[in-house]
């Protein structure tokens, strides 16, 4: 399961990392909010 986190977050990051910049026009704040929701959904993943 490991690998394919890893793997899903190596695809879509940059991508939701850019839509986030736009979105809340904020580096930093977009980087924290992606890690925290990487962080949630591997925790409610089954």
């Amino acid at each position: 399961m490991t690998a394919q986190i890893d793997a899903i977050y190596r695809s879509e990051s940059r991508r939701v990392l850019a839509t986030l910049i736009r979105v809340l026009g904020d580096f930093d704040l977009a980087e924290e909010a992606l890690h925290e929701a990487f962080f949630v959904a591997v925790q409610r993943w089954p």
